[in-house]
């Protein structure tokens, strides 16, 4: 991120904070009385026994307990239906999460209730905060619609991470983490190696207003696969301030990366082999018989990223009343960086550097390494009024979001280049805006004293725009509204049984790579809008995009039971599609899967989750999901013949990448220095297209792992921790994801040491 850029941001925080000091400040200088604890309570945050949703809490015991490097997709994976992969196969670098089968760009994720999903893609990158959980008091994963009102919709469900890091007593703690693994290939020396160093300080209460927070620290790792390295930063800066009636927050968070690219598959049966299984490459097929390379393409060293997101948030909380607050969020994100990858397939006349385009005579180009760039700027407010009844809640909120993505490439570096060559030339550059807004209005309403009554809709505009496009000049706006209600109702039976039920209906508008890939313009991508091609020249209907939105009805019932020593929730969904994104088993030169409407498609299952304390020390928990996943009606074209074409019914056909069964168990023995785990999980098989080939299916697995963290005697003020792990304790070989006949191997078993200390 360039310095003016910082300067700006910063310049923007202060000025606002400046701007409501002197409205929500002490006018006096007496000693303003401390009456706020500084939880973090966001407006889609749900309740136990009062909020009609599907939901999993991972409070604050439990983030420090279970983690210590792995990102936070690896965290998420012991949730109810929600599994995880990464491209580097060892939890490090480019992670995604399932959630009911659900890829994450349709999760709404949420950071103190700002979103995180990329307006354009609407894919996470959780690369871009790296250590995030270290400074993090709550995770809350929500299944189904929820009741995430605002932000990108919750088709499979959301996920609302809250830093709060800030305590009472002060203190500074330093982190020194390292894992290892020897490669089962003989022919490997040197083994798979990850650190992790970091050091933060709380403040505590100073002078009755403020608390500090700083952390900063650094990760590195060389991957599991070959080429898959990865270093990158990590900081999260806090300060908080109480008033009378105020408390005012200010975070800065995020982290610089580089990374060497690792996100292309590898066929089926080299999972067994232990030196194939780590190949990292860029292209390749089969031979005739499916068994062997036909020819492979290795990734070039030179294929890295590089790329840098600082998060800027202001929260604010004004209690007006006893019974009145008012929730104000002003978040920025200003983001620069780039990946460079092989473009050796790409000519000079697709490279835009040929006659045609002012190069006399056409270059012959060859062994180019490309260069994607991208300028990002989000900014947004989030105001919520929350008013506290006689007979329950009302909350009335909005949002508005503004995103302007500059996506541009150049050459760089390329054999055969003419004399004089303008290295910052840009063979395509286009500009990605997006507008968003909505407004929600929710109430919780008590029926009677053990029964709450949720009911919410929310009003969202969501509208893409192409502008500035280099060369093809293509320019549009496309518009999105939508309308999303739900109810539910919880009943508290007793002191122990809850149920609820829920109905919710939401809409998402495609991603705005559906509408138009401008960054493949270069190689023949087209808009996908309805066109018109009489008189030889097209002509696009920018009115008529061909991507539908997908629509959701989804229906939960569900049930808990809880006393000191048992925790048992248990819940049954439908959910009903209308014109679902689904996978065509085809990727792109990147490795991201092509997808494609189907009219209708159902989701069904059960889920089971629950914790029980045999004994004194032990806990069991543990949870189970079977579900029921597949097209009701959509067709396929295989191929076109003169004026035949061929086409493909897939109804009945099982929807790629939704296991119809996952479960995980943990047995933990704890003391009061004493935490041990073994971890177990199992993910059903699933197929990586939507075809039911039973050669593109991703075989089911087991894996587990065992943790234990001790905590030392007191030196003087001291609090020494030490933490083990091993991943995979059995040394599974197995593929974590596919797309296709490509496919994901995870890392083999693996280990970690690592040791803290709190002063």
């Amino acid at each position: 991120m360039s310095y003016h850029t910082q300067q700006n941001a910063l310049a923007l925080m202060v000025a606002i904070t400046v701007l409501c000091s002197p409205l929500f400040s002490q006018k006096d200088s007496d000693t303003v009385k401390y009456i706020f604890d500084p939880v973090l309570v966001t407006g889609t945050t749900a309740k136990e026994r009062e909020t009609p949703v599907t939901f999993s809490n991972l409070n604050k015991g439990l983030i420090e307990q279970r983690y210590s490097m792995q990102d936070v997709p690896v965290l998420l994976s012991e949730l109810p239906s929600m599994i995880s992969y990464s491209d580097g196969g060892n939890g490090v670098g480019y992670n995604y999460v399932f959630l009911r089968g659900f890829d994450q760009r349709r999760l709404s994720i949420m950071v103190n209730g700002v979103p995180q999903n990329d307006p354009e893609d609407h894919n996470v990158y959780w690369i871009d905060f790296p250590d995030l959980l270290a400074s993090s008091s709550n995770v809350q994963v929500q299944r189904g619609a929820g009741s995430a009102f605002y932000g990108p919709p919750a088709i499979g469900g959301s996920v609302n991470i809250t830093t709060n890091p800030f305590t009472l007593r002060p203190y500074a703690k330093f982190e020194a983490m390292f894992g290892f693994q020897e490669y089962g290939d003989s022919s490997q020396s040197l083994p798979m190696t990850t650190k992790k160093l970091s050091a933060s300080f709380n403040s505590g209460l100073i002078d009755d207003h403020y608390m500090f927070y700083g952390r900063i620290g650094k990760i590195r790792s060389n991957g599991y696969r070959i080429h898959s390295a990865i270093e990158s930063g990590s900081y999260f800066l806090g300060m908080l301030r109480f008033d009378e009636n105020v408390t005012t927050r200010v975070h800065l968070f995020g982290g610089p990366l580089n990374d060497q690219l690792v996100y292309t598959g590898l066929p089926k049966w080299t999972n067994g082999n232990k030196k194939l299984r780590r190949m990292n490459l860029s292209y390749w097929n089969l031979d005739s018989t499916g068994k062997n390379f036909g020819y492979t393409i290795i990734r070039r060293p030179q294929e890295i990223e590089g790329f840098n997101q600082p998060h800027y948030e202001i929260l604010n909380e004004w209690k007006i009343s006893e019974t009145q607050k008012l929730h104000n969020t002003v978040f920025y994100y200003d983001s620069h960086g780039y990946f460079d990858y092989d473009g050796s397939w790409a000519d000079a006349s697709m490279l835009r550097v040929d006659s045609v385009h002012g190069f006399v005579p056409t270059p012959n180009i060859q062994s180019a390494i490309i260069r994607g760039g991208v300028d990002l700027v989000q900014w947004g407010w989030l105001p919520r009024y929350e008013w506290l009844h006689d007979r329950g809640e009302l909350t009335i909120g909005g949002e508005y979001r503004h995103h302007h993505g500059s996506h541009w490439g150049k050459l760089q570096y390329a054999e055969g280049l003419p004399a004089g060559f303008d290295s910052d030339y840009r063979f395509y550059q286009y500009d990605g805006i997006k507008q968003m807004a909505s407004l929600y209005v929710t109430e919780n309403y008590k029926v009677q004293d053990e029964m709450t009554l949720m009911a919410n809709v929310q009003f969202a505009y969501n509208e893409y725009s192409i502008r500035n496009e280099k060369f093809l000049n293509t320019s549009f706006n496309a518009p999105y509204y939508f309308v999303n209600p739900r109810l539910g109702l919880n009943y508290n039976v007793t002191e122990e049984w809850n149920t609820y039920v829920s109905f919710g209906y939401t809409s998402r508008e495609p991603r705005l790579r559906n509408l138009y890939a401008a960054e493949d313009s270069y190689f023949g991508a087209l808009p996908a809008f309805k066109a018109d091609t009489t008189g030889g020249k097209t002509v696009y209907d920018f009115n008529a995009p061909i991507a539908k939105p997908e629509q959701l009805l989804n229906l939960e019932l569900g049930a808990g039971y809880k006393t000191t020593t048992v925790q048992i929730s248990g819940n049954v969904y439908w959910m009903e599609f209308t014109d679902e994104l689904i996978k065509s088993g085809q990727v792109d030169i990147f490795g991201n899967p092509v997808y494609g409407n189907a009219p209708r498609t159902r989701h069904t299952g059960i889920e089971l989750d629950g914790t029980i304390q045999p004994w004194d020390h032990f806990l069991i928990s543990g949870n189970a999901s079977l579900s029921s996943n597949y097209i009701v009606t959509f067709s396929t074209i295989d191929s076109v013949s003169g004026s035949r074409v061929y086409t493909t019914s897939l109804a009945d056909n099982p929807i790629a990448g939704f296991p119809d069964v996952t479960a995980n168990m943990r047995l933990t023995y704890q003391s009061e220095a004493l935490t041990a785990s073994f971890v177990a999980k199992y993910v059903g098989s699933f197929y990586t297209d939507n075809f039911r080939n039973s050669e593109n299916r991703n075989d089911a697995y087991t894996v587990m792992n065992a943790e234990v963290l001790y905590v030392l005697p007191k030196i003087g003020d001291a609090v020494i921790s030490l933490r083990a792990e091993v991943r995979n304790l059995m040394n599974t070989l197995y593929m974590q994801n596919g797309e296709g006949n490509s496919f994901f191997p995870a890392a083999e078993r693996n280990y970690l040491t690592g040791i803290s200390v709190q002063l």
